[in-house]
């Protein structure tokens, strides 16, 4: 039997390591539109793709310093975030080996907490960012991408979406 967990992560804002800032991260998921079609002569009707739903992804903080801040304050520019993790392989006898799940995403924050503070309670805050950029690679391989601006899609390498963009011109 192979068992695989991952535990823990750490941030990036722009490239910078956000250690011991995050409290927790939520990725977003990717998620197919889909179009319904029936027509006459059908027995029922069928669903096929049509795009992306929008991603969301939040971060919790125990509390951001300063030029984190900064950063996620500013709505008109894209911050690149990244989370990177490890993932253990289990087998009968113990840990095989440890590989690196990374998530990198990029996207515009939405929205600047103040805060809620209480006495002797740590103050946290979120912030939540709407993604146009997600690619996941585990221990170096690219398992998905989508680029949402640029029309990009690949799943394992292969680009779903290359003969759609050429198609349109673009």
């Amino acid at each position: 039997m192979k068992l695989t967990k991952l535990y823990d992560a750490n941030v990036y804002v722009n490239d910078s390591s956000v250690h011991g800032q995050a409290a927790e991260v939520t990725c977003p998921d990717i998620a197919a539109v889909m179009t319904d079609y029936k027509s006459l002569g059908m027995v029922g009707s069928a669903e096929f793709f049509n795009g992306f739903d929008k991603m969301e992804a939040t971060i919790k903080w125990t509390y951001p310093d300063t030029n984190v801040q900064k950063t996620l304050a500013n709505f008109l520019k894209p911050v690149n975030l990244m989370v990177r993790s490890s993932k253990a392989e289990y087998d009968g006898g113990g840990i095989k080996e440890e590989v690196p799940v990374v998530i990198y995403l990029r996207g515009y924050s939405k929205k600047h907490p103040g805060g809620s503070f209480k006495q002797k309670e740590d103050t946290e805050v979120e912030s939540t960012f709407s993604i146009s950029y997600f690619k996941q690679e585990i221990d170096g391989e690219a398992i998905v991408e989508l680029d949402v601006l640029n029309n990009i899609y690949k799943v394992g390498g292969e680009d779903l979406l290359a003969e759609r963009r050429q198609n349109l011109g673009i």
